[in-house]
């Protein structure tokens, strides 16, 4: 992240005459090989464009993020945005300062911003500093920063759709550090043409946060996952969404919203900040057996940014905790099976032999039972079975059950769902016995 072109401060006649030798052998891999941001600093850019307003596109995190300082118009809500943005991102493990922000386009030269201090993981964004647009250089003060209306000789550009080759270039300065930094992809200065009429008048002309160097990353990307997932009653589900710019880019400090629309759990929210890496997670419980969906959205002042949506299958195990248990020669779409009772090593004949005969069938020592996973349980009903069972039940599939002093031990091969007849009792001389009716993993 923050990489780009940059050059240090002069250092001499001698050193600059080396440089120049050096450019003659590097001259074009440098063209091609941004060097990475110093120190751990990110820097983006970005065009903020709320005239013309497209979600996808406007540069966010913005003004009211998570951890972020924004130097720009306020409030929000009274302000229109027609500039170039610049963003900082603390990726180091220390506090630093962000001592001035100076922006060079052409003869433009804009600076004036206050300093930051940034916390680990924070950002500052600065933008023009009052409602609206300007045409050609507007002075030293950020006041304005339609760096899009600025051609070769500071002159307005409105409406010009012949590209001019100007990079702007941004000197950060941080700890009293000053490096400065390529926008090579001409993002300030929308490709180097007015971008509010070309290719078409009245385009927006805003880009998403772009490292800068890179060449502009219009749009954004916001992933949620798993595509499904299943868990059992009473146990948690988690979700995890990743807000990137088109070019996959991650977006930190940004809050994301997310939506149960529709299922046993419709309706419950819930909030989280992207991190480091772009992504931010919501984590939830279900007392309904049924099928949530999801959908997670990122929100800022021109719009909505939509996720794709994802869901959640919740199913009962035994009430209580814990899971019933057959054996893997059971394990056939439709057929009859064992799960509890005095006989449950004679019905339920393994792979791998036979089960100890004090097992009954239930294991009470995981609360999340899933495909992979081990279990332990103790003798008979010892393990304190529910009074009653659900009509339809996830139950664990086993290949191999060993008993070594009190402890019965056991594996997942499978975990399916079962029908359940009439009889079942908490005691082992009721046996429970169904019909499988799909599996789950």
């Amino acid at each position: 992240m923050g990489e780009g072109l940059r050059r240090g401060p002069s250092r001499g006649p001698h050193v600059a005459i080396a440089g120049m030798l050096a450019g003659l052998v590097l001259g074009s891999l440098a063209t091609i090989m941004p060097a990475s941001a110093s120190s751990g600093i990110g820097v983006f850019v970005g065009y903020a464009d709320s005239l013309r307003a497209d979600a996808a596109n406007f540069p966010t995190p913005w003004a009211g993020s998570p951890q972020t300082t924004f130097e720009g118009c306020l409030p929000v809500a009274s302000c229109e945005y027609d500039g170039g943005a610049i963003r900082i991102t603390n990726n180091t493990g220390s506090t630093v300062t962000v001592n001035a922000i100076a922006v060079h386009l052409g003869p433009c030269l804009y600076t004036g911003w206050p300093a930051a201090v940034l916390s680990p993981g924070a950002d500052l964004i600065v933008a023009q500093l009052a409602s609206g647009a300007s045409d050609g250089c507007s002075g030293p003060s950020p006041t304005l920063f339609d760096t899009s209306d600025i051609g070769p000789n500071g002159e307005g550009y409105v409406g010009n759709c012949t590209r001019n080759s100007m990079q702007p270039t941004v000197d950060v300065t941080v700890n009293g550090q000053t490096t400065t930094y390529t926008d090579a992809g001409q993002v300030l200065n929308t490709g180097g043409v007015d971008g509010a009429y070309c290719p078409l008048p009245g385009g927006n002309e805003s880009i998403q946060w772009t490292t800068i160097g890179h060449t502009p990353c219009r749009g954004s990307l916001l992933g949620l996952a798993p595509t499904t997932q299943t868990h059992g009653v009473g146990t948690i589900a988690t979700v995890t969404a990743t807000f990137t710019n088109k070019c996959g880019q991650p977006l930190s400090n940004v809050e994301v919203h997310f939506t149960a629309t529709s299922g046993p759990n419709a309706g419950r929210t819930g909030t989280g900040t992207t991190d480091a890496n772009g992504t931010a997670t919501f984590s939830y419980s279900s007392l309904a057996t049924g099928t949530d969906t999801l959908r997670a959205s990122v929100n800022n002042i021109a719009g909505s940014v939509g996720s794709n949506p994802v869901t959640v299958i919740w199913i009962a195990f035994a009430p209580g905790g814990g899971a019933f248990v057959i054996s893997d020669l059971k394990d056939v779409s439709g057929g009859s099976v064992y799960w509890w009772g005095a006989q449950w090593w004679k019905n339920d004949h393994l792979s791998s032999g036979l089960a100890p005969a004090s097992f009954k069938g239930l294991e009470l020592s995981n609360t999340s039972p899933w495909c992979g996973q081990t279990w332990t349980t103790r003798p008979g009903n010892s393990p304190h079975p529910p009074k009653t069972v659900p009509s339809m039940m996830a139950v664990i599939v086993a290949s191999h059950i060993t008993k070594r002093g009190p402890v019965i031990s056991g594996d997942i091969v499978h975990i399916v769902l079962v029908t359940t007849n009439a009889g079942y009792g908490p005691n082992p001389g009721h046996p429970g016995t169904g019909t499988i009716v799909g599996q789950v993993c």
